[in-house]
């Protein structure tokens, strides 16, 4: 079988995992196209042959080169499309220009034979990021409905799918989202983290980790912590590591973290966070704490559990089924400093913390066991057989 991956310079890690687990079956040949920070990922797979579409270029960069990379990036996939043998053709994250990314790509996949799937990580992003629009539903609609098949994780996703958007049910398949085996590993120890980001050993160490925007409500959490009891305040610190996406909502988180009663109980880094760099945050915390006020699934649990890091998090999207309640972390019942607070005592009073080693090792081995790639890949590559 001929598979073609286009990522759309999107999220690497979920695309990893998806190309580790299909490219075990060797009989297939798999292309990938994506951006050219990533061409060397797959040198150890020989039946996966990548193709630079995208080059990242600095901010700072002039119009004209942006310009000509982003025409570059298209006429590449285009010409992909148009010259290779029918096949399948499997998108990812088609949000970077909305009319050409979900119609122009995907209407020229179909009339040049390819069977096109499509990963549906977000519904619709818009809405949940309060800037839906005519423009955006219409194309939303169209992409549905030139995809031979939509995948989504969650069976809450495939009903909303099906909700907001009139599709067949026969369409949509659920499959599940898998760990994160592309972030490095080195062995580092707690104490090496907390030593490295200048941590003291005996401090409760609360994470907050991943893209800073008002719905992942990490106002919330710092609002929780001045509503803490003065002792626990005093021998916790919470490590706030991403990368900003509004101007307007980091100036409010900022205003935040300065407040008196925190602000020497908070550590920020504010930016990108380098692969290399993600197990000393992981590792040097005792929890991640996610409230968002709304998501569809994230791969920063996934992200977690490759560490064996107990979660605090919101109970919505499908996040009540990614985790055991006791076992692997907690939920939170509403998006509320109070409860916030509530949920974080609760885990720093519980035996999951007390044995916190022993804890890791237990979530590493049901995480593995539940969201292995191996088994992803398989489901995947049956719904591409499925299509006729």
């Amino acid at each position: 079988m001929n598979i073609s991956v286009f990522n759309g310079a999107g999220q690497v890690d979920y695309m990893y995992g998806l190309v580790s687990g299909l490219a075990h079956n060797k009989a297939d040949e798999i292309d990938v196209l994506d951006v050219d920070l990533t061409s060397d990922i797959f040198q150890t797979f020989s039946n996966v042959n990548y193709h630079p579409v995208f080059r990242v270029l600095p901010r700072s960069s002039p119009f004209y080169s942006k310009a000509t990379n982003t025409l570059r990036f298209y006429s590449l996939q285009i010409w992909f499309l148009i010259s290779k043998k029918a096949r399948i053709v499997h998108f990812q994250w088609l949000d970077r220009f909305i009319y050409v990314d979900r119609i122009v790509l995907p209407l020229i996949a179909r009339l040049s034979g390819h069977r096109v799937v499509l990963t549906v990580h977000n519904i619709n992003a818009g809405k949940r990021d309060k800037r839906d629009s005519f423009g955006n539903r219409m194309s939303l609609k169209i992409l549905y409905r030139l995809a031979n098949r939509l995948i989504v994780h969650t069976e809450k996703s495939k009903e909303e799918l099906m909700a907001e958007f009139p599709i067949k049910e026969s369409k949509i398949a659920v499959i599940k989202h898998g760990m994160n085996n592309r972030v490095t590993i080195s062995g580092l120890s707690a104490s090496q983290a907390r030593k490295q980001l200048q941590i003291n050993e005996q401090e409760k160490v609360v994470l907050f980790f991943g893209n800073i925007d008002y719905y992942k409500g990490l106002d919330i959490l710092l609002d929780s912590f001045r509503e803490m009891p003065e002792k626990f305040l005093s021998e916790t610190r919470l490590l706030i590591a991403g990368n900003s996406k509004s101007p307007e909502y980091s100036a409010l988180i900022q205003k935040k973290i300065e407040a008196p009663e925190i602000r020497d109980r908070v550590s920020a880094s504010f930016g990108y966070i380098r692969d290399e760099d993600v197990e000393m945050y992981f590792m040097a915390a005792d929890c991640i704490v996610l409230p968002y006020r709304n998501i569809y699934q994230s791969g920063v649990i996934f992200m977690a559990y490759t560490f064996g890091l107990p979660l605090i998090v919101a109970d919505i999207g499908n996040f009540r089924n990614d985790m055991v309640e006791g076992e692997t972390g907690f939920l939170i019942n509403m998006d509320e400093p109070a409860q916030v607070g509530k949920t974080l005592l609760k885990y720093f009073d519980s035996g999951m913390y007390r044995n916190l080693p022993e804890t890791r090792e237990k979530i590493k081995n049901w995480a593995w066991q539940n969201y292995s790639w191996d088994q992803i890949g398989a489901e995947t590559r049956k719904l591409y057989e499925s299509i006729r």
